[in-house]
């Protein structure tokens, strides 16, 4: 990946959750909020909340901010979120993740993101007024 910058990032995940696999989904969340929190020292928030709840499915959104593009890429390439996200796919969820991606990357850093990530369900906010710091 060519994205160099330091700059802070956020990122929110839509997860669609069967309805009667919210109380596991969510204790699933503790688990992976804990294991986030003691191996990835770039991650300077990791928050789960209900979005929406109907008779077909709950709706969740993480908000998650990453010190930098490598803390990113860490949390992307942890083998427990990786395993918590296969477990999510094989039984709790109606449909894809959607990943959202609040960044102060240039369009060519932005396309070599994707590029880098084949096949991801992720597409970049389109950013009306920012910052995002250095560090």
């Amino acid at each position: 990946m060519s994205v160099q910058s330091t700059q802070i990032l956020a990122l929110e995940a839509f997860e669609h959750v069967k309805p009667e696999m919210c109380a596991e989904y969510e204790a699933a969340g503790v688990t992976i909020d804990n294991k986030v929190k003691e191996t990835e020292p770039g991650m300077l928030v990791h928050a789960l909340t209900k979005v929406t709840e109907t008779s077909d499915e709950a709706v969740y959104r993480w908000l998650e901010v990453f010190d930098s593009p490598a803390a990113l890429e860490a949390h992307f390439n942890s083998p427990h979120v990786q395993a918590h996200v296969a477990m999510l796919n094989d039984t709790m969820l109606t449909a894809p993740t959607e990943i959202v991606l609040y960044t102060g990357w240039s369009e060519d850093e932005k396309a070599a993101w994707l590029d880098a990530h084949p096949g991801a369900n992720v597409r970049f906010a389109p950013i009306l007024a920012s910052f995002f710091l250095d560090r």
